[in-house]
């Protein structure tokens, strides 16, 4: 009796540890278009900031990953992209020659920041303007956003790094969060 006992015990021990396996889901394919700089003057630093934030935070979005390919890199290419976010019929035929279930783009257009005249204070006004657009072709949704600040701060908490392309990062970290839960 006890021999049996053990045996439906660790058949049943069995089947727990396998479950997991069966429910496996595959995970969606994002593309990140490269960002579409408008600043006057150009912002290498912003284009690097892109990429790290859109990385990182599909890093640890569940049920996503980034792909990058010469099928891809030869779609986004045949879709010459120049100064303005693609449309949707762009993003939907780089979705489907590259590949992938979710396409995003950004573009910047302003990225600055001024002094604030107060009384007594001295504060910077941030000026950032621009446009986030994304296509998931699993359902078909297109998610089109213009996004702009004109956050004004204490210049003490602009001291150590860059303070613009801080609030850069976390506008990409926000449109791209937004994009992917479009629905």
């Amino acid at each position: 009796m006890k021999k049996v006992l053990r045996y439906l015990l660790m058949t049943v021990m069995t089947l727990c540890f396998s479950l997991p396996c069966f429910s496996a889901v595959e995970a969606a394919t994002v593309a990140i278009l490269p960002l579409i700089n408008n600043v006057e003057g150009g912002d290498d630093l912003a284009n690097q900031v892109f990429y790290k934030e859109a990385i990182n935070t599909l890093k640890y979005q569940k049920g996503f990953v980034m792909i990058e390919n010469d099928k891809l890199t030869a779609a986004i290419e045949a879709a010459m992209i120049t100064d303005d976010v693609p449309n949707q019929a762009t993003l939907a035929k780089i979705a489907q020659d590259g590949d992938v279930d979710i396409v995003f783009c950004m573009e910047l257009d302003d990225l600055e920041y001024k002094n604030a005249r107060r009384v007594g204070e001295v504060m910077y006004k941030l000026d950032l303007e621009g446009e986030a657009v994304a296509y998931n072709a699993l359902t078909g949704t297109f998610y089109k956003h213009e996004f702009s600040s004109d956050k004004v701060v204490d210049a003490a908490l602009t001291t150590r790094g860059s303070w613009k392309h801080d609030e850069f990062g976390r506008q990409v970290r926000i449109e791209l969060k937004k994009a992917l839960k479009a629905k």
